[in-house]
C-alpha cells in the first residue's frame, strides 16, 4: 500500500495534470474562430461590407472576394491565367483582399495561401444582391464560393437577399446563424444556403428549413438582328412555374427566410444499383 507521503505526491501530480488540461481547454476556447468571407458581387458590394462587420463580432474575419462582379460564375475556376491579389485596409479595420477571378477561385486561393495557423473554421459567401432559392443555386457564384469551402472540408454558408438594399438586418441574421452553427459539431461538406426575402425584419413571416426546389425565374432566349459571324440571341426572363409544395422557393415567395442544407456530393444514390444492373461492358 502507498504511504501517506506517496499518496499526497500522486494527488498533487494528478491535480497538476487536471489543471493543465483545463488550461489547455481554456486556451483552445479563447482561440479566434476564423471566418473567411467572399461573394460574387465584388469587394465593394454593400452586402459583403455589412456581412464582414456583423461577423467580426462572431470571430476573426478575413475577406477575400472578386475585385468585380462575377454573378453566375457557379464554381468556375481560372486554371491557366495567374491570379492578381490586391490587399487594402478600410476604416472598419478589417483587412480585405480582392482577386481578379471568380468566388470559387478566391476561396481556394485564400484557403491554400492566406489561411491563419490552424486554417479557417468557416466560409461565408454573400450577402448576395438577389435570391438564390431553388435550383438557381447551381449557377450562383455566391453558392459556388461556399461550395469551394465544402470542397476543402470546411463548413460553409451562402447568404442572399431578395428585395431591398439595406443589409443590416440580413447581416445580423447571418451572424446569429453562425453563432448557432459554431456551438454545434462541425459539418464539413455541407453548405447552408440562406435566402432572406426582404431587408425589413417586420416583413419576415418566419424561418423555414426546407429542401431546394423550383425556380423563381425561367430563362429563355430571343433572337435579335444577327451578325455576319453568326446568329445573335438575347436572354429573356420568363415568369416562374408553380413552385413545388414544401420547397424553399415556395417558402421564400411567402416571405419566409429559407435555410437549405446543400450537400457537396451530387450523387443520385437511389439509382446507383439500377444503373449498375444495366450490364454495360467496355
Amino acid at each position: 500500500m502507498l504511504d501517506r507521503r506517496s499518496r499526497e505526491v500522486r494527488l498533487i501530480v494528478l491535480a497538476c495534470a487536471v489543471a493543465g488540461l483545463a488550461a489547455a481547454a481554456a486556451a483552445a476556447g479563447q482561440s479566434p474562430y476564423q471566418i473567411l468571407i467572399t461573394n460574387d458581387d465584388g469587394i465593394d458590394s454593400p452586402g459583403i461590407q455589412a456581412l464582414a462587420l456583423a461577423l467580426s463580432e462572431a470571430g476573426k474575419v478575413t475577406v477575400v472576394a472578386p475585385c468585380g462582379q462575377r454573378s453566375g460564375a457557379s464554381m468556375s475556376l481560372s486554371l491557366r491565367a495567374p491570379l492578381r491579389l490586391q490587399t487594402f485596409d478600410r476604416t472598419s479595420g478589417i483587412t480585405e483582399h480582392c482577386v481578379v477571378t471568380t468566388p470559387a477561385d478566391a476561396v481556394s486561393l485564400a484557403i491554400t495561401t492566406l489561411a491563419p495557423e490552424g486554417g479557417f473554421d468557416l466560409v461565408v459567401s454573400g450577402i448576395n444582391q438577389g435570391s438564390n432559392a431553388g435550383i438557381v443555386s447551381h449557377g450562383s457564384g455566391t453558392v459556388g464560393g461556399a461550395m469551394m469551402g465544402a470542397w476543402h472540408g470546411i463548413p460553409a454558408v451562402a447568404a442572399s437577399l431578395g428585395a431591398g438594399r439595406d443589409f443590416a438586418y440580413p447581416a445580423q441574421f447571418v451572424a446569429d446563424f453562425v453563432r448557432e452553427l459554431r456551438a454545434r459539431p462541425q459539418l464539413p461538406g455541407i453548405v447552408f444556403s440562406i435566402n432572406i426575402p426582404t431587408a425589413r425584419r417586420a416583413d419576415i413571416r418566419g424561418v423555414a428549413v426546407v429542401p431546394m426546389g423550383g425556380s423563381y425565374l425561367e430563362i429563355g432566349y430571343d433572337e435579335i438582328e444577327g451578325e455576319a459571324e453568326g446568329r445573335l440571341f438575347r436572354p429573356r426572363f420568363d415568369p416562374p412555374k408553380p413552385f413545388p409544395a414544401g420547397s424553399d422557393s415556395e417558402a421564400f415567395a411567402a416571405n419566409m427566410i429559407t435555410i437549405t442544407p446543400l450537400a457537396f456530393d451530387w450523387t443520385a444514390t437511389e439509382i446507383l444499383a439500377d444503373v449498375g444492373a444495366w450490364g454495360l461492358s467496355p
